[in-house]
């Protein structure tokens, strides 16, 4: 008896198989009773066990059968419509741009003290001696003078001195303003799409293409199996929807830097003829 698989062993993006081992695809949507995988609905009693991130169901659900045209489908109830079509959902990524605040860099503003010599003029007093001899009337000495001895008389001399100080004071100021610009920039990143590849159409122009591979040999030690995926992508790129009205002129610049980041400068130069051809012959069809 299997063991009965509930919802909190289960999570969106595990990959979902059939019992036969065809992979469905990821877990879309959880639901109290049920997952949702390529916009179908299984309930958890149709899931036979997990291993690992792989759930894989029972034989009776999701097992592959036969459409008109040869193509091979999943389907359980509702998987294949009245009519034998099914769909395949094709998903690509966009590109979302946010904006964030950061600090992308700085503006310094540097102050240096430097010295100069500053002269000021300032005015000071100061006292002079003059001295003066005079003649006077004949007098006699008077009583407790000593004459006839040597002296010296000392007489004060005032006067002003600078006195210097300094004070800091604000001559002036800098002002420094912020504002706000906007500049556009352009945001380049990879993003993933779906394909569907149409096997049978390119199919039809196959054997076209060994023929003209045939016709000029090939490039030394090559076989034919190394320039078909050229000529695959050149198929490809001519049928894609969004190249319908596009001509080769348009197309090429995306496939040349397509080939130079997977294989340097050289590898366009060496598969062009057969992308070339790829994209010649699907638009002729």
């Amino acid at each position: 008896m299997r063991n009965r698989i509930d919802r909190a062993q289960l999570r969106e993006g595990m990959q979902v198989y059939s019992g036969e081992g065809q992979r469905l695809g990821p877990i879309e949507r959880l639901d109290a009773d049920s997952v949702t995988v390529n916009g179908q609905q299984y309930k958890f009693t149709s899931i036979e066990r997990l291993e690992g991130d792989r759930v894989y169901l029972t034989r009776q659900v999701g097992a592959s059968v036969d459409l008109p045209g040869g193509s091979s489908a999943s389907t359980r109830s509702g998987a294949v419509g009245a009519e034998g079509a099914a769909r395949v959902p094709v998903r690509e990524e966009r590109l979302q741009v946010e904006k964030r605040p950061a600090e992308l860099g700085e503006v310094q503003v540097r102050k240096e003290v430097v010295t100069e010599q500053q002269t000021v003029p300032v005015e000071l007093e100061r006292e002079e001696v003059r001295v003066e001899q005079r003649d006077v009337p004949e007098r006699p000495v008077e009583t407790g003078q000593r004459p006839f001895e040597e002296d010296t008389i000392r007489v004060p001399v005032r006067g002003e001195q600078p006195v210097v100080t300094k004070e800091a004071v604000v001559t002036g100021e800098v002002v420094i303003n912020k504002e706000r610009t906007t500049e556009t920039q352009q945001v380049t990143d990879t993003v993933r799409k779906e394909r569907v590849d149409v096997d049978e159409d390119y199919a039809r122009h196959r054997a076209a293409y060994e023929q003209e591979y045939a016709n000029r040999q090939g490039a030394a030690g090559t076989t034919f199996a190394d320039a078909e995926p050229h000529f695959r992508t050149g198929y490809r790129a001519a049928v894609e929807e969004g190249n319908a009205t596009r001509s080769w002129d348009e197309v090429e610049p995306e496939l040349r830097e397509r080939y130079r980041g997977e294989g340097g400068e050289s590898a366009w130069e060496r598969v062009k003829r057969e992308v070339r051809e790829g994209f010649d012959r699907a638009r002729q069809r």
